[in-house]
């Protein structure tokens, strides 16, 4: 379930689509509201008739009558009025589990660019605080809707059955009441989307110190993360507290009480006047009186609701700042002839859009042959990692083509795409779960000879045997509980699985001893047989041993060729190893 910004173009429109999946209970809502806003008004009513028709005259059989009716209009209301706000509730709740699941849903398959612009607290904050204040105001909104619904049944009361004069002293009150809601909602709405962004800096703000605790002590910055932090709590207090001086400035409950006074007084003189009797006066009166719950309701309802469009808004706004990633290919299913033939087509590529960003690309083209290893050097920052990222289509390319086995990327479903070829990150990544659940994240099926088998191969069975727990260990937050090296050889052992027909190590063994090293280059050798392999790395070992050779520089191909080859004609190839080797004289081809 993933949000189609092509049918819902604005947050209201989104916010109403999922109202409207509960139609059942948005109906049973107003349903609700509608006998519950009648039956309050309903019971001054009675009040009055019961004071005119039988205690004024005395009337036994009608104040029975009256009285049991009373009794089950009261009945009425209160079952009602609890089971609204039952159904209020559950249709908040509903609401807020089809969002987070939306939410959830389309954030995983947002392109890598939106991750790289989002921050991981403010995603936190949406998906926690954002979505629980939607449901608080879904939950909630009947007591916002309550008092409009009664300020309409009391007029229609008034001049239908009641006293017309009393309507029309009462409407210039009401209309004030109501012109006073909305301008209270006005002046709350801003404060209400500034809260939701505060909340969510104080979010961002905690979540980088903790995740970043070791930094922060290794640089004894202990007192410039407290400033931060403590900026943020007060940028969210300030916000408070100028919600609070709108709140003090709640100026329809003063309407209300005014509308009462005049109305009772007016009442009076023409209760004197004998042209209106003490029922229809206190039944008047009672209708207005029974407003004032709800106008106290909507009082913190109304900022329930603020909150929650602002919500609304933040939550939409993310969700559709990106398109998703995944587009309808031309194949249907991955080739079942899948060679592994690699080929860059003139390839320009660039983080972001604007124009003055220089290009990590220009024009770059080259061509791995089926099962070939290529190794692909050169200094930090010279495009090595994002040619990998292109080819997994986490980036698409402003210009040129990506081909596998002569056809474009793009016209592969990009879940096969992505399932043969093998990735080995510089920065690995393990999830907060056993060392057996990282190793099978690819393949969630995997059987336990088959993540034994791989762990051997990738040397990770040797580390798990000091562990009480084996495999079922819990390597902690980003794999916390285990070395650099370790962690590195549960992420071979987790490309291992899958089985891919393309592998890509990128830097895979930079955080291994060198008896490790030896050891995985061995496993690597009987893994890479009969598949394209792309190593990016500065292990001499690695270098040598395969077939090409890729020197990147700026983002250009500088030199190709074998490692005994570019020793004697590539000077940048020569600039790598130059500590490490005594390297012959360069010689350069005369044209």
């Amino acid at each position: 379930m993933r949000l189609d910004t092509n049918k819902i173009t604005s947050y209201q429109r989104w916010f109403l689509y999922h109202l409207a999946k509960q139609k059942l209970l948005v109906t049973g809502v107003f349903v609700g509201i509608t006998i519950v806003t009648f039956s309050r008004v309903l019971i001054p009513v009675i009040i009055g008739l019961i004071i005119d028709n039988a205690l004024l005259t005395s009337d036994l059989a009608n104040l029975i009558g009256l009285l049991s009716l009373i009794l089950v209009v009261y009945l009425i209301r209160n079952v009602m009025d609890y089971l609204t706000m039952m159904v209020g509730h559950y249709l908040g709740l509903k609401t807020e589990q089809n969002m987070r699941q939306e939410f959830f849903d389309t954030i995983q398959y947002k392109p890598l660019r939106y991750h790289d612009q989002a921050q991981t607290g403010d995603l936190q904050a949406l998906a926690t605080n954002d979505l629980r204040i939607i449901n608080t105001m879904i939950s909630h909104g009947a007591f916002f809707i309550y008092p409009f619904f009664q300020v309409i049944m009391t007029l229609i009361l008034l001049i239908m059955t009641l006293d017309i004069r009393l309507a029309l002293i009462s409407a210039p009150f009401i209309v004030v009441y109501v012109y006073f809601l909305f301008d209270y909602r006005k002046k709350i709405a801003p404060f209400a989307a500034a809260r939701m962004v505060t909340h969510s800096n104080v979010a961002v703000v905690l979540q980088d110190s903790l995740s970043g605790a070791a930094i922060v002590k290794s640089f004894t910055a202990e007192e410039l993360e407290r400033q931060k932090f403590s900026q943020t709590v007060v940028d969210f207090r300030d916000n408070r507290i100028g919600e609070k001086r709108v709140q003090s400035r709640f100026y329809p409950l003063l309407t209300i009480y005014l509308a009462i006074g005049c109305t009772l007084l007016v009442s009076c003189v023409f209760v004197f006047q004998n042209t209106l009797t003490i029922g229809v006066l206190t039944a008047t009166n009672l209708i207005l009186i029974t407003l004032i719950d709800p106008t106290g309701m909507i009082f913190w309802a109304t900022n329930d609701m603020m909150s929650g469009f602002a919500a609304c808004s933040r939550l939409y706004n993310n969700l559709s700042m990106e398109e998703d990633e995944h587009h309808k290919p031309e194949l249907s299913k991955w080739s079942e002839n899948f060679q592994g033939s690699i080929e860059f087509r003139n390839v320009t590529f660039a983080y972001g859009n604007n124009e003055n960003t220089t290009p990590v690309f220009k024009n770059l083209s080259f061509t791995v042959e089926p099962f070939q290893r290529v190794a692909i050097v050169g200094p930090t920052g010279c495009g090595k990692t994002t040619l990998v990222k292109l080819l997994l289509r986490l980036y698409e390319p402003q210009e040129g083509t990506i081909l596998l086995n002569g056809i474009d990327i793009r016209n592969y479903p990009l879940e096969a795409l992505r399932r043969h070829i093998g990735y080995i990150e510089q920065d690995i990544y393990l999830f907060s779960r056993t060392i057996s659940e990282n190793i099978a994240f690819g393949k969630p099926n995997a059987t336990q000879e088959e993540i034994r088998a791989v762990a051997e191969l990738a040397q990770v069975h040797e580390f798990v045997r000091e562990f009480s727990e084996g495999y079922n260990t819990i390597v902690g937050e980003r794999g916390t509980r285990l070395s650099g090296g370790e962690k590195q050889r549960v992420a071979i052992a987790r490309a291992f699985l899958t089985d891919p027909e393309i592998l890509i190590l990128d830097d895979s063994v930079s955080a291994v001893d060198s008896e490790t090293e030896e050891k995985i280059s061995r496993a690597l050798d009987n893994v890479v047989q009969d598949r394209t392999t792309l190593i990016i790395t500065h292990r001499l070992h690695a270098i040598r041993t395969s077939d090409r050779i890729i020197v990147l520089k700026h983002g250009k191909i500088v030199a190709e060729g074998n490692h005994n080859e570019l020793l004697h004609s590539s000077e940048d190839y020569r600039r790598i190893f130059g500590k490490h080797l005594v390297l012959p004289e360069l010689t350069v081809k005369k044209s």
